[in-house]
């Protein structure tokens, strides 16, 4: 699917979505291609404020030690998850929007091959 296609559906999702491409110069930190509005609404941030991954996580989990805790937690299930052969994943997780609110949410994304450079979508359920 082009970029384009994957804006065009993630556009009219009710819910917070983005696209993401796994790869490139720094293969651990994404680059952040898009995000829908209810995610610029819902949650604040737009592509200034978190341009890749690592401005993400730093802005959606601002605490050193719950982003570390986040981060085991997710590597450990991606692990999981491709041993297992499923092609999703999702956890629940307390993300900090701009203002400085927190709220629970449910995270799902695709399973990445660890070598690829795809583009991949992240869709967020708040749970609060």
């Amino acid at each position: 699917m082009e970029l384009a296609q994957y804006q065009q559906y993630l556009e009219t999702l009710p819910f917070p979505a983005l696209l993401a491409q796994a790869g490139g110069e720094e293969p651990l930190n994404h680059k952040i291609l898009y995000l829908n509005p209810a995610f610029i609404q819902d949650l604040g941030y737009d592509l200034s404020d978190i341009p890749d991954k690592k401005h993400w996580w730093s802005n959606a989990y601002p605490d050193p030690v719950y982003q570390k805790v986040v981060t085991s937690q997710w590597e450990l299930e991606s692990e999981l998850a491709r041993e297992r052969g499923e092609k999703n994943l999702s956890m629940e997780t307390s993300i900090t929007n701009k203002a400085g609110e927190e709220f629970r949410y449910k995270v799902l994304t695709s399973v990445l091959d660890p070598d690829d450079d795809t583009i991949y979508q992240v869709f967020f359920i708040k749970l609060d």
